[in-house]
This record gives structure tokens, C-alpha cells and sequence, in this order.
């Protein structure tokens, strides 16, 4: 049987579960353009199963960045917990690919790879999250030639979203949920805005980000209604309630494909939180031994184009048996070795961060002899 519970209860409830799913859904998702079978790729809702993946990972987000920020203001904690988070693990895994995968795969000597100002351009722009797919002679002859790790673009627009939540949080607390709608509206017209119209900043074209922003800023807006902010009551997550939406968004974007996105911001996080937000037995500890969800969605591309690149194109379940497997292994890996201790360090850093400075006691007077109680205590007697 399932339970809901609140955020009280730590790490008892099925986040982490959701996670693996959607790292899992991103890896099947990639498979089939990494294979050259895009044409027999699952589409749900109107969407690639990878991008269904990301979307489960944007609306978890969005309502768990909100919630640490509306208990915590402190802009430098956030910062740092944020970048605890997500950078280590990045640092490694960029390093790793540029400095041995690639020149281990790589058509041009390794002298040239190493002098090729594409090798350092790719460390130093996806590190500054300005994503690089390409290193100079690596899998140009693969189905998806040139791509190195396709899944790195969305972590720009995930920071992006980070910065954002703190400056709703500047609209005063009555006003924030019209705030909230206010940007995902915005955001809604930059996602349908036609693929040639819509410009390129920092390397993510606006018309993409916008159709993964718009999904945390539904986390965002449901974490607030879930606390009453500026609403006359709570919002609960029930799951009758969460099936029927899906139900109806699922015939809506069937039908009428145009307005999937404008209900869909809303439908399908609410749908996710109500089971992230639920204690299933047995799925509620699915990170006892590790999360190693976000190991696994930032290896697994490189491994599935390493993959190809040693044995070919492989019938597809013994390609996802493969890379599932590798990936996993280095997801554990990447846990133990990297963010288990940033996020330790974090645990350590944060409470340093918003510790605040105890109030010093006011010096003791000094009494005269002979002093009455009056002037002790600064008074005067009645009378005087």
C-alpha cells in the first residue's frame, strides 16, 4: 500500500526512485538515434521517451529547489549547495572523456589530439556549461557522428532555473503564485515558438529550454500551492486525482496536440510528485546503497557511443544490457568516490554558511559603593 507523506521524511519517499526511472527512460530514449533507429523510437505525449526522462527530472527539481530556498534564503548556501551537487560529478566526467576516452578512440594521433584547440575548447566550455559535443577525430563514422555526450545541454538550462527560483521569491509572498504563472506563460510562448525563429544563447537554442524550464516552474508553482502561498488553501497530491488528469491530458494531446503543452506543465508534475511525494515499500528505499541517478545519466551516452564504437550497432537489448550495465557500474562509482563526499562537504559547509553569530550578553555595570537598587538598574528613585 501507498503512502503519502511530507518532506519532513527524509529520503522516505519515492524521489529517488523517479530519478532512476528518468535517468533509465533517457538511456532507452538515446538508444534508438545512437543505433540509427529513430524511426522506431517510443513517442509519449508528443515526446521522445528521453525527453520524457528529463521532464520527470525538471519537475522534481523544480519543486525541490523551490523548497529549499523558501527554508533557506541564504544566497551563498544555495549557491553552494547547488554547485556541490552538480559540479563534481560533471568535472569528472568531462575530464575522463577529453583526457582518456578520448584519445583512446580518437582517428588522429595522439599528438595532434592533444594539440588540437577543440580538446581544451571542450573541458573548458562544458565546464562553464556552455555545451561541446565534438572532440577533434572522435566517432565521426558512428550513426550520430561527432556527439560525445548529447545529455550535457541540459544542465545550462537546469542552472538557468536555479537562478530564477530565488528572484520569485523578490515578488511579494500574496503575489508569487500570478508571478509564477506570469513566467510560465512567457515560457510556454518561448517553447512554441517555430524551431527557426527561435535564437541561440550559450549554445541551447531558447525554443528548447523553454520546453524543459516550463516543467520546473510547474514543480516550482505546485511546491507553493502545496504551502498556501497566496492561495486560500493547500493543495494536496492524491492519486485519483493524478489519474484522471492524465487520463484527460493524454486524450488532449491526441487529440489536440497544440494545447498538450499549456495543460501539460501542469498535469504531468503534479502526476510525478504525487508519487514522489508517496512511501511505496521496498521503492522508497531504493537509494539505501546510493543515488546514482545522475552518475548514470551523465556516463551513459559516452558509454553507449564507446559501445558502438567497438562492436558496431547491436540488437537493442543487448545494447541497453550493455550499457545499462558499464553505466551502472560507473554511476556507483561516481556516487561513492565523488558526490557521496561533495555532499558530505556540503553538510559541513552549509551550517558554517547560515550559522549566526550568538548575541553577546551587555556588560555588567559598574556599581558604586553605596549605590541604591534604583541606580543599579539605571532608574530613579520616586520622588527625585
Amino acid at each position: 500500500m501507498t503512502q503519502v507523506v511530507t518532506e519532513a521524511d527524509h529520503r522516505s519517499n519515492n524521489f529517488d526512485f523517479l530519478r532512476l526511472v528518468g535517468a533509465l527512460a533517457v538511456i532507452v530514449g538515446h538508444a534508438y538515434p545512437l543505433l540509427a533507429r529513430s524511426e522506431q523510437a517510443p513517442i509519449i505525449w508528443g515526446y521522445p521517451l528521453q525527453t520524457i526522462g528529463v521532464i520527470i527530472f525538471f519537475s522534481i527539481s523544480g519543486y525541490l529547489i523551490t523548497a529549499s530556498w523558501s527554508r533557506n534564503h541564504n544566497p551563498v548556501a544555495y549557491v553552494v549547495a547547488r554547485g556541490l551537487r552538480i559540479l563534481p560529478a560533471l568535472i569528472v566526467v568531462v575530464l575522463v572523456t577529453a583526457l582518456v576516452l578520448g584519445p583512446m578512440v580518437t582517428t588522429l594521433s595522439r599528438e595532434d589530439y592533444f594539440a588540437s584547440p577543440v580538446t581544451l575548447d571542450y573541458i573548458t566550455n562544458n565546464l562553464r556549461l556552455f555545451v561541446q559535443f565534438g572532440l577533434p577525430g572522435v566517432w565521426e563514422d558512428l550513426p550520430l557522428p561527432g556527439a560525445v555526450n548529447g545529455s550535457l545541454w541540459t544542465l545550462f538550462v537546469e542552472v538557468v532555473c536555479y537562478v530564477v527560483v530565488p528572484l520569485l521569491f523578490l515578488v511579494p509572498r500574496r503575489l508569487r503564485p500570478l508571478g509564477a504563472l506570469l513566467v510560465v506563460f512567457w515560457v510556454i510562448a518561448l517553447a512554441e515558438t517555430p524551431q527557426e525563429e527561435s535564437p541561440i544563447y550559450w549554445a541551447v537554442r531558447v525554443r528548447d529550454a523553454a520546453g524543459l524550464a516550463v516543467y520546473f516552474a510547474g514543480g516550482a508553482f505546485l511546491r507553493m500551492a502545496s504551502q498556501g502561498i497566496g492561495f486560500g488553501r493547500r493543495l494536496t497530491f492524491r492519486g485519483d486525482v493524478a489519474i484522471a488528469l492524465i487520463a484527460v491530458y493524454t486524450l488532449v494531446a491526441a487529440a489536440y496536440p497544440q494545447y498538450a503543452l499549456k495543460i501539460g506543465w501542469l498535469v504531468i508534475p503534479y502526476a510525478v510528485l504525487t508519487i514522489g511525494l508517496a512511501r511505496t515499500p521496498y521503492i522508497c528505499r531504493t537509494a539505501r546503497f546510493g543515488d546514482f541517478s545522475y552518475g548514470l545519466y551523465l556516463w551513459a551516452f559516452p558509454v553507449q557511443q564507446t559501445i558502438i564504437h567497438l562492436w558496431g550497432p547491436q540488437r537493442l537489448f543487448v545494447d541497453l544490457l550493455l550499457v545499462t550495465s558499464i553505466t551502472l557500474l560507473l554511476a556507483v562509482i561516481s556516487w561513492y568516490l565523488v558526490e557521496s563526499p561533495a555532499l558530505r562537504l556540503k553538510e559541513w559547509v552549509l551550517p558554517a554558511l547560515t550559522r549566526r553569530p550568538k548575541p553577546q550578553p551587555a556588560p555588567e555595570p559598574k556599581v558604586a559603593a553605596g549605590a541604591t537598587p534604583a541606580e543599579i538598574h539605571g532608574g530613579t528613585p520616586p520622588g527625585s
